[in-house]
């Protein structure tokens, strides 16, 4: 009888001990999170991508590209981070435009996308939520260019 309560105490104590530990794993499973991938970004990233972004925010190594810096910076950026959707976007549109890019438009879906222009930029910014009330965001940054029509051999400017 004794054995038999010792034993069971020792199975609750094992199955608390799972639970626990799979629900981080889950959670980085379902997020897509792998700390390998992940890291924060650094003061002389940040300065290289010339660009608001939140605090606390990190980037997915594997699907980030940087071409340049500073004002010539092109590229596109997967970022990850704590706060919700709606902070984020509440973020980019608030400090985009104090960094001088006007918000061209938003699209809502079932993710939210920006869009900026500034100069001879532009940028377009897909905010995703993420589970555990969290969020994540692609941020692409180039050049506008000039697109001639094949046919009237005329240059549009975008």
């Amino acid at each position: 009888m004794i054995n038999t309560q010792i034993l069971y105490k020792f199975q609750i104590v094992i199955l608390i001990f799972i639970t626990l530990t799979s629900c981080t794993t889950i959670k980085k499973t379902i997020s897509g999170d792998n700390s390998a991938d992940v890291g924060d970004i650094t003061a002389s990233q940040r300065l290289q991508i010339s660009i608001p972004l939140p605090e606390d925010t990190k980037y997915v190594k594997e699907k980030t590209i940087i071409f340049g810096e500073g004002s010539r910076f092109s590229g596109s950026l997967y970022l990850i981070h704590d706060q919700n959707i709606d902070e984020i976007v509440e973020f980019y549109r608030r400090s985009m435009r104090g960094d001088g890019w006007q918000e061209i438009g938003m699209f809502r879906s079932n993710f939210i996308l920006l869009n900026f222009d500034k100069e001879d930029r532009f940028s377009t910014i897909k905010i995703n939520p993420r589970i555990f009330d969290t969020s994540s965001s692609e941020i692409t940054v180039g050049p506008k260019s000039n697109i001639v029509d094949d046919t009237s051999g005329e240059i549009y400017e975008e």
